[in-house]
């Protein structure tokens, strides 16, 4: 008999080869510990982007507000002829007022809108699209595209 006999498991396998599996394990655990953390769940966010629908340039001003009045956004948008300003950089909080001006005319104000976005089935903090139609109004289109905090 071998003076370190092979132990056998029931099944006939080698301990040692589940020995050594179990400590791979082990070892890709340790590895990648901190690593979830990392990755976290992000945090949804907001989003205004503007559209000019008439032909000439305009300055559209935007400021949204949380319900204690504090500026959780706050853009001036240059924007050309029948062109957009999309892509903006994304803003946490709680809005509940959305201000927009043109040019230097009144600012008009308006409840954030709720798209409802989760009951459409969307994860989405929701956004806002703001137009200056042809005829100088302002128009706001609520959305539901996911966005995360920065």
């Amino acid at each position: 008999m071998s003076p370190n006999p092979t132990r056998r498991s029931p099944s006939g396998r080698s301990s040692s080869r589940r020995s050594l599996l179990a400590a791979g394990c082990a070892a890709a655990a340790t590895g990648l510990a901190g690593c979830a953390d990392l990755l976290g769940p992000e945090e949804l966010a907001h989003e205004v982007e503007a559209y000019n629908r008439r032909d000439t340039a305009h300055t559209l001003s935007v400021r949204v507000e949380n319900a204690d009045g504090d500026a959780l956004y706050r853009r001036t948008f240059e924007i050309e002829g029948d062109r957009a300003r999309e892509g903006t950089e994304p803003f946490t909080g709680t809005p509940t007022t959305i201000v927009v001006t043109v040019d230097d005319r009144e600012p008009v104000e308006r409840e954030w809108p709720d798209p409802n976005c989760e009951q459409q089935g969307t994860r989405s903090a929701g956004g806002v699209d703001v137009y200056l139609l042809p005829d100088g109004e302002v128009q706001l289109e609520p959305t539901c595209d996911t966005i995360y905090a920065e």
